[in-house]
Formats: structure tokens, sequence, C-alpha cells
């Protein structure tokens, strides 16, 4: 089976469906990992620029764009890159849960993870570790 690296903006052609010749793109390729053709691979950094970019520059709530890439790894052809797909699905319930970027979460989920301490300034993630 073909598998496919598939970049930040392959997603967000798909989730937005914003720009239609490459969402008519992003959607063939989708169609082809759905059925079992071809195997998404995802990296974490995708992940995080995906989340930012929905975030950030495209104003949906974190809860939203956390939402929607948790459906897209809900298909059983898309493979994480870096870590376990029930690792990343922990990684993402805690940016929802203790209100913090998708960053922080990895970083509090992999010093828990490898017993490392984190240095950061982060209020937020300083009141986590």
């Amino acid at each position: 089976m073909t598998s496919l690296i598939l970049d930040t903006n392959t997603l967000l052609r798909f989730l937005l469906a914003d720009i239609p010749s490459q969402y008519k793109k992003a959607r063939a390729t989708f169609s082809e990992i759905e059925s079992g053709r071809k195997v998404g691979d995802i990296s974490i950094l995708v992940i995080n620029e995906t989340i930012w970019a929905l975030d950030k520059f495209y104003d949906k709530p974190i809860a939203e764009a956390v939402s929607v890439v948790q459906k897209l790894l809900s298909l059983k052809n898309i493979k994480i890159l870096e870590i376990e797909k029930k690792e990343l699905v922990q990684i993402l319930n805690n940016t929802i849960k203790y209100k913090i970027d998708f960053t922080d979460a990895y970083l509090l989920w992999i010093g828990k993870k490898e017993d490392h301490k984190i240095s950061t300034f982060d209020k937020k993630l300083q009141a986590l570790i």
C-alpha cells in the first residue's frame, strides 16, 4: 500500500474547503486513504501547525480546531509518524482540558513520559508541571 506524507496545506484545504481546486485534490487524496488504497502519514509538526492555523489564522476556537483534527485521526488509514495515535489523542485531549496550546500539551506529555523537567516561563504550563 502506498504511503503519502500529508502536509498542513493538504489538511487545511480538506478541512476548510476554501480553495475549490485544492479541496477537490485533497478530498480525492482522503478518499484514497479512507478506501484503503493509500495510507496517510502525518507528522506531529503538521498537527501542531494545522491546529495553530485553524486557531490563529482562521479564528476557530481551539476546542473546535482540536476536534476537527481528532476526526481526521479517527480514519483507520491515518498514521502518525513520531508517536502512537492513542498518545496523540491524549495530547489533543490535554490541549482542551488544560486550555493550553498543542506544543505545551506535547511538552507536558513527553516530560511526564520521559520523566524530564520542563524549563518554561509560561505560567499555565508551570502550573501543570
